[in-house]
């Protein structure tokens, strides 16, 4: 069953419209959802009650948990554990220009890059779009706020998910929905070339950042193993289609 979360504004319109209802549910609920952050469906008093049954029967309210709270200076780090058991890490940093949440795109990752911890774990699974967004929502309850930056620099390669990646940076920016400018969300990449262009192609205008971590194709290769895939040349070339076509 789908977790409710999942949904960006349109697959939820999609979805009243199968089952006959009127569109503008969909608003009804994401505002239930990101405004007033409701806790179950039953929280959901702006719907008729049929409506909310029709929900229950379709959809999953899980949230995820966390496990464990680290604070050091500027710097929050939690620990989460997902429905099925498996755990990831987020981070809440502190800045004299507001807030940033570092959020994790997968459990484990496949990227085996040497300076990096999480690919000693190997990809277990792509995280989906409602546990991306879970970990926005739970920091910012958790801590009482609301985050002025999100950065997709936590464990996995986010353009490894590209799919609930994108859906998530959707609800992300959504007016309707956790209404995060396109400007304040910046995603890493370890240098996946054709995901690079495909991204670019979308027009978000989110922030790309790029994990170098060498001056020279024979270094990054040692450091790297994506860099054997995608030569160092052919990553800056998808560098610049990506400032060309969105100015960022």
């Amino acid at each position: 069953m789908r977790n409710i979360y999942d949904l960006t504004i349109k697959e939820l319109e999609d979805y009243f419209i199968s089952i006959n209802e009127k569109k503008f549910r969909a608003v009804q609920v994401y505002e239930a959802l990101y405004k007033r952050r409701i806790k179950s469906f039953d929280d959901m008093t702006n719907i008729s009650k049929e409506v909310r049954e029709k929900l229950k029967q379709d959809f999953s309210f899980y949230k995820i948990k966390m496990l464990i709270k680290q604070q050091g200076k500027n710097v929050n780090k939690y620990l989460f554990e997902l429905e099925d058991g498996n755990k990831i890490e987020s981070v809440l940093m502190f800045h004299d220009y507001g807030t940033s949440i570092c959020v994790s795109s997968q459990v484990g990752c496949n990227m085996t890059c040497a300076f990096c911890e999480s690919g000693k774990l190997k990809r277990v699974r792509n995280l989906t779009t409602a546990e991306i967004i879970l970990e926005v929502l739970t920091i910012e309850k958790l801590e009482n706020i609301k985050v002025d930056n999100i950065v997709v620099m936590g464990i996995g390669e986010p353009f490894d998910n590209f799919t609930n990646l994108v859906k998530a940076i959707k609800i992300l920016n959504c007016p309707k929905g956790i209404d995060l400018g396109s400007r304040r969300i910046t995603v890493s990449t370890c240098g996946i070339v054709p995901k690079i262009k495909e991204f670019a192609d979308l027009d978000t205008q989110v922030n790309l950042a790029i994990s170098l971590h060498a001056p020279n194709q024979r270094i990054r290769e040692t450091l790297m193993p994506i860099s054997k895939a995608y030569k160092m040349n052919e990553l800056m070339d998808a560098v610049d289609y990506y400032i060309f076509k969105t100015n960022r």
